[in-house]
């Protein structure tokens, strides 16, 4: 490839990158049609489309899976920022790829929503902190969501499970037995309460199939929880409650914190120096 169009697909991804950063309206059904019919979509001359090497969006998906994480999952969790970053290596590391370079920013960042376009939980982790041994936390939601272009999907179960399970409680469950068709959603609600203060974990799974297939596939989120410790104020009595260290302070800040501080400051300066050297 020349450095002209090394630098194009370069800046090209760049600009894509941020757009991803700007803003949430990237269209992974204009994706779809892209990925499937490029030469028509795009008007252009190409020797093919994207399904001439793919065959399939699962084809790239397990292909990025496994390059990402080792494993392949052709309905694996993928981001839009991780699909982009690969379609934008295999731009400029591939031959048959190469011709795509033409594609617009919002061509690419379409195509990459498509490829992300699979069933998502709205958190990756949920955190509880109990008031109180044996008071249960208020519920945490959480949300799953079809894919745009997924097709229906079929929920089999939630289920909690880990050494800490038995603290944790699925208040409600609208997602098991549910079919969810493109763009859909369901929901979960979890809380936690603990007879100590010992922190717990565990994994929440949702498994779930798509269309008629039997190949099952799953979405975990990971549980944290604790009876939370309240620490007890600092004694009252102003100036006559006796000696303070310097560095702590009431409501002001302690002098070691701005010594500090003041270090990390010139420490900075001093860099920046060197690096405009």
């Amino acid at each position: 490839m020349s450095a002209s169009n090394l630098a194009r697909t370069a800046l090209a991804a760049a600009l894509a990158a941020t757009a991803f950063a700007a803003q949430a309206d990237y269209d992974p059904v204009v994706g779809k049609l892209l990925f499937e019919d490029t030469m028509n979509q795009t008007g252009r001359s190409f020797t093919g489309n994207c399904t001439s090497c793919h065959t399939n969006v699962q084809n790239r998906r397990d292909q990025i899976s496994f390059t990402t994480t080792g494993q392949h999952n052709q309905f694996a969790a993928i981001d839009a920022e991780t699909a982009l970053n690969r379609l934008g290596y295999a731009l400029n590391n591939f031959s048959q790829m190469k011709q795509f370079q033409v594609l617009e920013v919002d061509q690419m960042t379409d195509l990459a929503a498509y490829l992300a376009d699979t069933p998502k939980t709205s958190e990756t982790e949920l955190s509880f902190s109990a008031s109180a041994v044996n008071t249960p936390t208020v519920s945490q939601n959480l949300d799953l969501a079809n894919g745009k272009t997924f097709g229906q999907v079929t929920v089999d179960s939630v289920a909690i499970s880990g050494t800490g399970a038995a603290r944790f409680t699925l208040k409600s469950d609208t997602c098991s037995a549910q079919k969810l068709a493109n763009a859909a959603t369901c929901r979960a609600t979890i809380s936690f309460s603990a007879a100590d203060t010992a922190g717990y974990s565990a994994t929440l799974t949702i498994t779930m199939h798509p269309g008629t297939s039997t190949t099952k596939f799953t979405r975990t989120v990971a549980l944290t929880g604790a009876v939370g410790v309240v620490t007890p104020p600092p004694p009252s009595g102003g100036n006559g409650g006796g000696s303070s260290n310097s560095d702590e302070g009431g409501g002001a800040l302690g002098f070691g914190w701005l010594g500090g501080l003041a270090l990390a400051t010139a420490l900075l300066r001093r860099q920046r120096g060197r690096t405009a050297g």
